[in-house]
C-alpha cells in the first residue's frame, strides 16, 4: 500500500513539474524613437505593455473561437483609457501627430466591432473585424516609430 502510495505520489508529481507552461513568450519589443521625449515615451510604454498582454490572449480566443474570451479581451482594448488630444498644444502628448490619436480612436472602435462580432457568435465578422483591429495596431505603430506620413 506504501508502496502504491509512493509511485501514485511520484507520477503527480512528475505530471505537474512537467506541464507544460500556458504562458506565450514574450516577442521582440518595438523600438523606442528617439524623436519622441522619454516622457511621452513613457506614457505610450505602459498603453503598449497592456496592448502586449492582451493582443496574444485575443489571437488565441479568435483562432479557437471562444467568443466569450473575445468579448472579454476585446473588451478590455475598448474600455482602454485613451491618451487624450493636446489642448494647448504645450502638453507632452503634444508631441505627437494627429494620425496617433485617430488611430487611437480607430482602434476603439474596431476592439468594439470584435465585442460585437463575437457577441453574435458571426466566425466571418469576428474574422474580419479582428484584421481590421491588428492593421490599426500596425499603422499606429508606424506613426510611433516613424511620425505621421
Amino acid at each position: 500500500m506504501v508502496a502504491a502510495s509512493t509511485l501514485v505520489g511520484c507520477a503527480i508529481g512528475a505530471a505537474l513539474f512537467l506541464r507544460p507552461t500556458r504562458s506565450i513568450p514574450r516577442g521582440p519589443e518595438l523600438a523606442a524613437p528617439e524623436r519622441i521625449p522619454p516622457a511621452a515615451r513613457a506614457v505610450i510604454a505602459s498603453k503598449m505593455r497592456r496592448h502586449a498582454e492582451q493582443l496574444p490572449a485575443l489571437v488565441s480566443e479568435v483562432v479557437v473561437l471562444d467568443y466569450d474570451g473575445v468579448a472579454r479581451t476585446a473588451g478590455e482594448i475598448f474600455d482602454e483609457p485613451q491618451i487624450a488630444r493636446p489642448v494647448t498644444g504645450e502638453e507632452l502628448n503634444g508631441l505627437l501627430p494627429e494620425r496617433f490619436f485617430a488611430l487611437q480612436d480607430a482602434l476603439r472602435t474596431e476592439a468594439r466591432v470584435v465585442v460585437e462580432a463575437a457577441a453574435r457568435r458571426d466566425s466571418g465578422r469576428l474574422a474580419e473585424s479582428f484584421s481590421a483591429l491588428t492593421k490599426t495596431c500596425v499603422a499606429c505603430h508606424d506613426v510611433y516609430l516613424h511620425g505621421a506620413p
